[in-house]
């Protein structure tokens, strides 16, 4: 682990203790706190197809002044296998409410924070919109929430997230190692400002051993391919209005961004509903292993 993941103690941001969640259906979340307690909580997640567990380097820099609880988002990560029945969404939405309530019995009700990326930041903002959770703050990293029928941008943002469903379908599944797939994505222009480290990490992470020693995605290509497909969430869209903790979408560099179609859904968002965007320079939808200390900085502030 390098330096920049390293906790306010000095030495390296470790995992200090564990729970499992249980959903309604007997889905199991592996909720875990990295470093020690403090006075007030950051809540992070994931996007598609990724794991918490490569975001150290972003925890580390908030580790500094928070108290870091981390999960992954259903069939991610350290996550059991579950079959979803219905649309992934409206299940990630439910499980959302079990997380919570589950971090706050296990580790306490304090003043917590949201900073969520990607997938996991869409979900937190719908499920506020229809569950509102006292949240000091929400740092939300690039959310893809569907613009609204009306939108110019609609048709873009939708074939942007059919092509990317389309890929992950046809994604390699089963790999010898680790490096196999930190190799793959060291080739993606994707994952072109990523740390070597944060790589190699992300491999880990989204990877699980097998009994034969090879090594597989946690998430599954079609179940990742299926969320793309963002289904079942039309109707909670009109409740981020109601939303009023205070709010941050944080997008990328619009100049650079490989999917400028998220920066320009984030500026959107914010025409619409009234939130704050910050744009960041010289980042992509990677933003939180490009420039954690920056994105860390945003939380609370």
């Amino acid at each position: 682990m390098d330096d920049a993941s390293t906790s306010r103690t000095g030495s390296p941001l470790s995992e200090t203790r564990a729970v499992t969640a249980r959903m309604d259906d007997g889905a199991e979340i592996v909720i875990r706190r990295w470093g020690g307690p403090a006075t007030e909580r950051v809540v992070m997640s994931h996007g598609n197809g990724l794991a918490i567990d490569a975001f150290v380097r972003f925890g580390a820099a908030l580790d500094r002044r928070f108290e870091i609880v981390a999960f992954d988002m259903r069939n991610h990560g350290r996550n059991p296998w579950r079959p979803v029945k219905g649309a992934n969404w409206i299940r990630f939405i439910h499980d959302f409410s079990r997380i919570l309530r589950a971090i706050d019995s296990a580790f306490g009700i304090k003043p917590t924070h949201g900073a969520f990326h990607s997938l996991s930041s869409a979900i937190c903002l719908l499920h506020q919109g229809a569950n509102a959770y006292p949240w000091q703050s929400l740092t939300l990293f690039e959310p893809p929430i569907s613009p609204a029928k009306h939108s110019p941008l609609r048709e873009t943002f939708l074939n942007h997230h059919m092509k990317l469903s389309q890929r992950a379908a046809k994604r390699r599944d089963i790999f010898e190692t680790p490096d196999d797939l930190a190799r793959s994505m060291r080739r993606s222009s994707l994952f072109g400002l990523v740390p070597s480290g944060d790589i190699d990490r992300l491999a880990r992470a989204t990877l699980r051993q097998r009994k034969n020693g090879q090594w597989q995605l946690c998430c599954p290509p079609e179940f990742e391919a299926e969320t793309f497909l963002i289904d079942g969430v039309e109707d909670l869209r009109p409740g981020l209005q109601r939303i009023d903790c205070p709010l941050k979408v944080v997008v990328g560099d619009h100049g650079i961004h490989y999917a400028s179609i998220l920066v320009d859904v984030g500026r959107e968002l914010g025409r619409e509903f009234g939130f704050d965007v910050v744009e960041l320079k010289k980042v992509t939808h990677f933003m939180q292993f490009e420039a954690p200390q920056v994105c860390a900085d945003l939380i609370g502030s």
